[in-house]
């Protein structure tokens, strides 16, 4: 009988299928070897979320721009062994933009591209080769931003500076379209190919910080003519085409990015000297050599956060932010790296980002955004330290202000008057009109929406925190549960009543860029004032601090804006995100900026290392062929009893 032949087979089909079993989650890197024999560098990574758009006239989350930032090399960048101050260097340009004081009192900046910098080879251009970046990629960028059917979320921070963005704009608008061949930004300047100038408003000392994001980047017309002018090709949001020292290789919605290292690329080299003592046996080596550092990099989207600890026990993943429940294991009582990780190589370090994490109020919501007591109590009943002991194993700090550590007019002795403390909430809920939480018209409890991400278990566990929270002064919290792209989009809808997990990861180390998310000309789409927040006497403070350089007159400005921002409670101050990250022995940290979203062109890794470790981790067992070469003859003596029983 066929059954019985086939049978037969199977003791051979299991030790073939025992003996090619891995447990290795990675994708089978691209090569394994360059032509000269020299092995291919693959660095492995992960990602909470995925990416919302990878425009660089429109992307603005964490998440996108650490998918960007290795596909676009921007016109500065920071200086990644300076981080007390905070300093940008050339990236594209040749030199530092040079500032000149115009005849007419205006100031304008001379700025000059670096020759033989080229785009990614994509079929967009002739022949599928990329051509040379100039000038006007970087005219076409700031077209782009003041194009209105981009939406891009920085056009009113830019165009208040930057002259002729607002003009165009507004024509734009009147007209129903943009023409990109004859409505030019004339605020920038063209000289030569590689020659521009940007004429300013007004005076601006962030301008240099703006040159140092994705959004003033360098963007080819035909890229998006190309990918946005044809049915059946992904949009330019989906496909980007950069000059950086990556190319986005493969683009798996929700599960993973792959990119390949850009092979024409030369445009930056790893830094010489000026690396802190913890870093110098790692960096040093490295002095001089040509970025990228790696041929690939694999970076895979996770929904729950233990797999990824449990991957990096295995040396599956290079690098990882403790947080949650992998703290109990990885670090002990005095959050020290664990023993048996320090013997393994692991280094442990505790990292602090430039950024503040909080609840956004709906300004424009009947309830919230009337009641300014109903979201002092809020604030007051809400305690950010379980939840930085459930995510981050207690690193991250309390925000006390909407400036984090590391930038001028942070208060290191100033107290939130609305933070943790649950009978001055109880007061505030009675003041605001619901005594013990009451809605006093139903005779039932307040209800509020809490607009949540909430795409795995631990997510959820961390929303039924805010919730449980938000609850203990007697309201009712109704949780609804968006992925992180909805509720982006929820924030620029103005879609919701109360959002958590919001916050603001520093574009450029300067108290601008964050007081800018409360001033009421950046209302979503054109800005990110999620909040909606309205106060003349904020904006007009705003106005004054924002474009002066630091001084004891600057200082004044924002404590005056921070005293407001206080006291109208448009945001729940949360946490400055802070975190400890393990990196394994054959992947050691090479920087500590945490402006740079992940400094993929910076990562080393020894793929010698990485195999030899990762057999000694995970070692293959024995026993299980043999066992099941014994269970498979077993069924198969059997099978061929009963066969012979039936034909019998």
């Amino acid at each position: 009988m066929r059954f019985a032949r086939a049978l037969h087979c199977l003791p051979l089909m299991a030790v073939f299928g025992f003996a090619s079993c891995g447990n290795d989650p990675n994708p089978k890197p691209l090569a394994s070897a360059h032509a000269d024999g020299s092995p291919w560098t693959v660095y492995y990574g992960s990602l909470s979320a995925e990416a919302r758009s990878l425009d660089p006239q429109y992307a603005y989350d964490q998440i996108s721009h650490h998918i960007l930032e290795p596909i676009y090399d921007t016109l500065l960048q920071y200086a990644v062994m300076k981080t007390d101050p905070y300093e940008v260097e050339p990236c594209l340009l040749e030199s530092m933009p040079e500032k000149v004081q115009e005849a007419d009192g205006s100031v304008s900046y001379a700025c000059r591209l670096k020759s033989g910098i080229f785009f990614h080879d994509d079929p967009c251009f002739p022949g599928g080769k990329g051509r040379e970046v100039v000038a006007r990629d970087v005219q076409y960028a700031f077209q782009r931003l003041s194009d209105p059917a981009e939406e891009s979320p920085v056009f009113s921070d830019l165009a208040e500076y930057v002259r002729g963005m607002d003009e165009i704009f507004k024509e734009a608008r009147q007209t129903g379209r943009f023409d990109y061949d004859h409505q030019t930004v004339s605020g920038v300047e063209l000289i030569d190919a590689y020659s521009f100038k940007l004429h300013l408003l007004k005076p601006y000392p962030q301008i240099l910080y703006w040159l140092a994001q994705q959004f003033t980047a360098p963007v080819a017309r035909e890229a998006v003519t190309y990918y946005d002018g044809k049915a059946g090709r992904p949009l330019f949001k989906f496909h980007p085409v950069g000059d950086g020292p990556f190319k986005l290789d493969s683009w798996i919605p929700n599960q993973s990015f792959r990119f390949v290292r850009n092979p024409t690329y030369h445009t930056t080299v790893f830094p010489t000297g000026g690396w802190k003592p913890e870093y110098e046996a790692a960096d040093r080596p490295l002095a001089g050599r040509t970025l990228p550092l790696v041929d690939e990099v694999d970076l895979t989207v996770f929904r729950e956060i233990l797999p990824i600890w449990l991957l990096t026990r295995q040396g599956y993943i290079d690098r990882y932010g403790v947080m949650k429940d992998a703290a109990n294991s990885a670090l002990t009582s005095t959050n020290e790296l664990a023993p048996k990780y320090a013997a393994r190589g692991m280094k442990l370090n505790k990292e602090l980002e430039v950024s503040t994490f909080f609840m956004v109020f709906n300004m424009q919501d009947p309830l919230v955004g009337s009641n300014r007591k109903l979201r002092q109590a809020l604030s007051c009943s809400y305690n950010p330290q379980g939840f930085i002991d459930l995510l981050y194993g207690g690193a991250a700090p309390i925000a006390q202000q909407m400036l984090p550590p590391g930038i001028f007019g942070y208060d290191k002795d100033f107290k939130n008057p609305y933070g943790f403390n649950l009978e001055k909430a109880r007061r505030l809920i009675a003041e605001a009109g619901y005594p013990d939480g009451i809605d006093p018209k139903t005779n039932a409890p307040l209800e509020l929406a809490l607009d949540v991400v909430a795409a795995g278990g631990e997510e959820r566990q961390l929303a039924e925190y805010d919730q449980r929270q938000l609850e203990q002064i007697g309201v009712k919290v109704r949780l609804i549960e968006d992925t992180f792209a909805r509720q982006q989009e929820k924030e620029d809808q103005g879609n919701f009543q109360i959002i958590a997990g919001s916050g603001w990861g520093a574009d450029y180390p300067d108290p601008e860029n964050f007081f800018f998310l409360l001033y009421s000309k950046n209302f979503p789409p054109a800005g990110k004032n999620a909040a909606r927040y309205a106060n003349p006497e904020f904006d007009k403070t705003f106005e004054q601090m924002a474009c002066i350089e630091n001084s004891p007159e600057r200082l004044e400005l924002i404590r005056k804006l921070n005293d407001i921002e206080i006291e109208d409670c448009p945001i729940l101050l949360n946490f400055n995100k802070g975190y400890y990250l393990i990196s394994q022995p054959w992947a050691p940290l090479t920087h500590s900026n945490m402006l740079l979203e992940g400094g993929l062109k910076y990562a080393s890794v020894d793929p010698v290392l990485r195999k030899q470790k990762q057999r000694e981790w995970n070692p293959i067992a024995k026993w299980p062929a043999p066992a099941a070469l014994l269970v498979v003859a077993g069924v198969v003596g059997c099978a061929i009893q009963l066969n012979r029983k039936r034909n019998a």
